[in-house]
């Protein structure tokens, strides 16, 4: 989002502040002028002396300072001196007519961003101009990278996801706190080392595959492998590995994110086990099986079901469809039809149990229904048992 635009069209984000400092004061109202002609984006404060310079800067915002050198009182060097003690990074032009190596050289190594001796004609105003546009560019765009690179690093410190920061050469460079937890490694302990403290020896030739696939790619890879912790035990980890590359495709950074999947690993599978064992059970019992969500879908049947109803199908055929239909399509089984699907109803709307109530079949024989409501996520589902009333008998 942009700032709002001042009224010559140019918004505040986009205007460069600068101060000029000299004691020639019609110089000072020069300098303003030209700037201001020939870039609109300036917007410059004339102050003649050191001393107010300083109070300019105590108000004011600004974002480059341009100096005078040989000035009563406080000189360009003592002013650079000064305004380094509070900000190390405000870009600082030194814009003077003594011109020497000696003072160029004395005014980089104070601090200053640049230098430019003064000259006649419009032409310096111009070259000025530059001076000032490119060393308030630079600073900006430093300032923005690292509160991009700050942003970055609170965003990996408070992660819950365990992160491992890696150079180009694949050595650690950082390793946040949920990594220390998961791994019982000290960031301290891991920085400059490689992932092998925390790689099973018989999973490493596997990782060095990834790596080399990352590397080779420049791109992202999701793994999921063991890990071994400080204490020795093993852990399952799904790992998010990002390469990061500079504008010429060369790798700077390698940045892998992680969760310990262990626990959720072994209840996943506990489930399947368990799933299996009632999948087994559920099949081969001697009772016919229905069973139906909230909305009266089939949820699940057996294959004894479907034969007692005499249905030319597979349990997973029925899965999914209208419990209602369904049981209109098997209605014609039954002695009395009418009364077959009514019970039906009148069993849901009572939302009692019932056990081993006879229904009479249309040749002979009879079944035997019994009904349990469920609790399901979604709301009260319906379990409906069937059994061969003679088999029973």
């Amino acid at each position: 989002m942009h700032a709002p635009a001042d009224g010559d069209g140019v918004d505040s984000e986009s205007r460069i502040r600068v101060l000029h400092v000299d004691d020639d004061e019609a110089f000072g109202d020069l300098v303003s002028t030209y700037l201001e002609r020939i870039d609109d984006a300036f917007e410059v404060r004339s102050e003649p002396d050191g001393e107010t310079a300083l109070a300019a800067l105590d108000s004011t915002t600004f974002d480059c300072v341009v100096s005078d050198y040989d000035m009563p009182g406080v000189s360009g060097l003592e002013l650079l001196d000064r305004i380094r003690e509070r900000d190390s990074e405000l870009p600082f032009v030194l814009f003077t007519g003594k011109g020497s190596e000696e003072i160029a050289s004395d005014a980089i190594a104070a601090g200053a961003t640049d230098y430019l001796q003064k000259a006649g004609g419009a032409d310096q105003y111009t070259v000025l101009a530059n001076r000032v546009r490119n060393a308030v560019d630079q600073y900006r765009s430093k300032r923005a990278l690292a509160a991009s690179q700050e942003r970055l690093s609170r965003f990996i410190e408070q992660s819950p996801l365990g992160t491992i920061e890696y150079d180009e050469g694949f050595r650690i460079v950082r390793a946040n706190p949920a990594a220390e937890e998961i791994l019982g490694y000290d960031a301290e302990t891991l920085v400059e080392g490689t992932w092998m403290p925390f790689v099973p020896t018989d999973q490493r030739r596997a990782v060095a595959a990834i790596e080399r696939e990352l590397l080779a790619n420049r791109g992202g890879y999701r793994s999921v492998n063991e890990n071994v912790t400080a204490d020795g035990d093993r852990i399952l980890c799904a790992w998010h590995n990002q390469v990061v590359t500079d504008d010429d495709g060369e790798v700077i950074r390698v940045f892998s994110q992680f969760e310990d999947i262990t626990d959720r690993e072994r209840r996943k599978r506990a489930v399947e086990r368990t799933n299996a064992v009632l999948s087994s059970v559920f099949d081969t019992l001697p009772h016919g099986v229905l069973v139906e969500d909230a909305d009266r879908y089939v949820l699940a049947a057996n294959d004894r079901l479907l034969d007692l109803f005499d249905v030319d199908a597979a349990s997973t055929d029925v899965t999914g469809t209208d419990c209602v239909a369904f049981a209109r399509e098997v209605s014609d089984r039954f002695r009395d039809s009418d009364a077959f699907l009514a019970g039906i109803d009148r069993v849901i709307d009572a939302a009692e149990p019932v056990r081993g109530e006879r229904l009479p079949l249309a040749d002979e024989g009879a079944l035997l229904r019994s009904y349990r409501p469920i609790d399901l996520p979604e709301g009260r589902g319906h379990l409906w048992l069937y059994q061969d009333a003679d088999r029973q008998a």
